[in-house]
């Protein structure tokens, strides 16, 4: 006789009636408008921290391709990406579909995405991305919100020879401190 090759799952009495009461303790909690609207909120607010998380990894993985740079700040890439949504409704949208596409591998860097989405509402988006990026500061309704001026991504760049404006540099007037060069340094006329 060849051996079943069926399985069978047994379920006992005592357990069948086990899983019924669960099942009706279940369906009355709930209905319980009680119950259901206590566990609504924290279910909710689950949900949205799952979302955030989500959208910000979009966001940095988006942000990484868009600047070429191989690591950016998390928290300042939450703080901008805050800063972006206030500005702009549809920015959060925008990323997402940012993000698939520069994902689906037909850009190979982010000046072909940004001519591939030139003319479109996302065009917009990836160029309000940069430039939070790299000035540091979002728009949000006719106001500049800066939101971080000595992270942004322009200031390594002058950092060889500049200092990021708006931070002291030395003591008070130490740009006037400097020594004059002898008058024979001084080119002839």
């Amino acid at each position: 006789m060849p051996p079943n090759t069926h399985s069978v799952i047994l379920i006992q009495p005592d357990e069948a009636k086990a899983q019924t009461q669960r099942r009706k303790l279940l369906a009355l909690l709930l209905a319980s408008p009680v119950l259901s609207a206590s566990w609504a909120a924290p279910m909710a607010q689950a949900a949205g921290a799952a979302d955030a998380a989500t959208a910000g990894e979009k966001f940095m993985t988006l942000s990484v391709f868009a600047t070429g740079r191989s690591k950016l700040d998390p928290e300042l890439g939450a703080s901008l990406l805050a800063a972006l949504r206030a500005s702009d409704a549809s920015f959060a949208a925008a990323v997402d579909d940012l993000a698939a596409d520069a994902s689906s591998g037909k850009y190979s860097d982010v000046e072909g995405l940004e001519a591939g989405v030139r003319g479109t509402p996302k065009h917009a988006a990836l160029l309000a991305l940069i430039s939070a990026w790299y000035t540091g500061t979002v728009s949000v309704n006719g106001q500049t919100r800066f939101v971080a001026l000595g992270n942004a991504l322009m200031y390594p760049l002058i950092a060889d020879g500049s200092h990021i404006p708006g931070n002291c540099a030395g003591a008070v007037d130490s740009w006037g401190n400097l020594p004059l060069p002898a008058l024979s340094a001084m080119p002839p006329l």
